[in-house]
């Protein structure tokens, strides 16, 4: 698969430059540079096969936010390099928190060298995953493994919070699942999920609802959403038309995965069925954490006997 960078950057003559740099640095890579001067003209040229955007932040019709947050939903794996003239510090960078978002300074001294390292590693790193990785993901599988996911007990308080799920939302699948290195397994089910088994973590919509920011992820038809368009065919085998899933997030503030219900129709959802969820997942995530502080302290009255 050839990777598509697209290079967007209202100046002709720096982006002709910033072109001529990644051709003449980038050579051993299979890829195709794409280029625009607009925020529509570059949010025109998005497609899934786009590897990598490096974009001016200020931009005739936008700014390079406006794109990545674009960027976002048609090819969510994309690696984004802000490569601007503009004063950090005059960026708001919490509008983009938890995006893979990188910055180079145009006028820096190694500013194009930073440039293709980063676009170097973007591109490696896409023929070895085919699916998001959270920026923290170390710290959140490290998070995942110090739980004891294995006790009867609390998978048992966990099923019933998929059973209140399917009953709220008057659906007959839910699901707990917990999100790994590689793949997706399913701590708690309702219905025809307790079939379902382990899947690769590519094949998963979960690996994107551990992105969101808000700890909540709809999706009304996943026949009509590019993320899964490669995928839309094993999920309807699943019985799954609609989707929502709300994260299961530490105290420390690391997702292990989500609380998820599924329809077998197209379906919308609202604020208030969004918000119910979320409370599900934290008392879901209450019970996780209840049981690992009871643990650690029976580990420590045994370790004083």
């Amino acid at each position: 698969m050839t990777d598509r960078i697209l290079c967007v950057d209202p100046d002709e003559g720096t982006r002709a430059d910033t072109v001529e740099t990644i051709r003449s640095e980038l050579g051993a890579f299979d890829h195709s540079i794409e280029t625009a001067a607009t925020l529509g003209d570059a949010e025109a040229a998005l497609t899934k096969e786009t590897a990598a955007i490096i974009t001016e932040y200020t931009l005739p019709d936008g700014t390079g936010f406006d794109l990545i947050n674009t960027a976002r939903e048609r090819c969510p794996d994309a690696g984004c390099i802000l490569y601007t003239e503009t004063d950090p510090d005059t960026i708001d960078t919490d509008e983009l928190r938890g995006s893979i978002t990188e910055y180079v300074g145009k006028g820096s001294v190694f500013g194009a060298e930073r440039l293709v390292e980063l676009l170097r590693t973007t591109i490696e790193a896409r023929t070895q995953n085919t699916y998001p990785v959270p920026q923290n993901e170390a710290e959140r599988i490290a998070a995942l493994r110090s739980y004891d996911l294995d006790d009867e007990e609390l998978l048992s308080s966990l099923d019933r919070i998929t059973d209140l799920a399917a009953t709220h939302f008057d659906v007959d699948q839910a699901s707990i699942n917990i999100i790994s290195e590689h793949s997706q397994e399913f701590l708690a089910c309702h219905g025809g999920a307790e079939d379902w088994e382990t899947m690769d973590r590519e094949d998963s919509i979960c690996t994107f609802t551990i992105l969101e920011d808000d700890d909540v992820m709809t999706v009304e038809d996943v026949t009509e959403d590019p993320r899964f368009e490669s995928r839309s065919d094993s999920l309807l085998e699943l019985g799954i038309r609609s989707y929502m899933g709300a994260n299961l997030v530490t105290s420390a503030g690391l997702v292990i995965g989500p609380l998820c219900i599924y329809d077998d129709e197209p379906r919308s959802f609202s604020p208030a069925d969004e918000a119910y969820l979320r409370d599900l997942a934290s008392v879901a995530m209450d019970l996780i954490e209840l049981r690992a502080r009871v643990d650690a302290s029976q580990a420590l009255e045994g370790s004083h006997r």
